[in-house]
């Protein structure tokens, strides 16, 4: 009876342990400035979109790490390649599939953990999609900062970039966009957690009536596994404002993959 009692306790302990790192890793998943890799395969519909009402598809790989440029400075780099599927905006306007433009985004923050990170840092868009409705055939440049605080089990914090052309097809309009994701989270315990997540764009090359994309929802997720931790997440989106030819709401599904310091390799 003893030995049994024993092995009970050293198995609850475990899995307390589990959950406790579970926990932890949802917190770095839910920070773009942790030091930490990360892969994420996130497939988006975009429903009700353009003037026949399709399905917009995209799955965008988002690969993230984390470099140390010296003893009190990291460098993140993180970068959104976009491949999917676009019905024609317009009646008359061809259907689109394959890559969409490239984006570079990078953070220098400081080193070790703190519950309040800053970062800042240069961003690039390059043209690669292979289709013309896919993408800018521009090539732009600007600047990223975020902000990332905790407290208790809340995660919150700010992203934004702002992207100026500097060359590119002469045809096609100049980028000036500003793109700002604001998040909270809610850590419910056991990897599990709750909260939103929206990017939110402007325009400033389109009129005003097409210049703001403002999605308003959020969604749930969990972190599973232990060596190399998964974060799975699903989140619905409507738009209160959103330019005249795209959708009408978007449901996300993602898989981040989280590469601690002792999975695989770290730099």
């Amino acid at each position: 009876m003893i030995r049994f009692l024993m092995l009970c306790t050293l198995c609850l302990g475990g899995l307390r342990t589990l959950a406790d790192e579970q926990s932890f890793r949802a917190r770095q998943a839910q920070n773009p400035l942790a030091d930490l890799m990360k892969y994420e395969l996130e497939t988006r519909l975009d429903f009700e979109y353009g003037s026949r009402d399709a399905v917009n598809y995209t799955t965008s790989i988002r690969p993230a790490m984390a470099a140390s440029v010296s003893k009190d400075w990291n460098l993140i780099s993180r970068l959104d390649l976009p491949v999917g599927y676009q019905p024609g905006r317009s009646a008359g306007e061809k259907d689109s599939w394959g890559l969409g433009d490239t984006t570079y985004e990078s953070f220098f923050v400081p080193a070790g953990w703190s519950r309040w990170t800053l970062g800042l840092g240069p961003t690039f868009q390059i043209p690669t999609a292979t289709d013309p409705q896919l993408g800018t055939r521009k090539w732009s440049a600007g600047l990223a900062a975020a902000a990332h605080g905790e407290a208790g089990p809340f995660t919150f914090g700010l992203r934004a970039n702002q992207l100026w052309s500097f060359a590119g097809k002469a045809h096609r309009d100049d980028v000036n966009r500003t793109a700002f994701e604001y998040w909270f989270y809610a850590n419910l315990g056991r990897g599990w957690w709750i909260g939103t997540a929206p990017v939110n764009i402007a325009d400033w090359e389109a009129d005003a009536e097409n210049r703001w994309t403002v999605p308003v929802g959020g969604g749930i997720g969990k972190v599973v596994g232990r060596r190399i931790p998964l974060n799975l997440k699903c989140e619905a989106y409507a738009y209160a404002e959103v330019p005249n030819d795209l959708a009408e709401w978007s449901l996300l599904f993602s898989v981040e993959f989280l590469l601690p310091e002792n999975a695989l390799f770290k730099r």
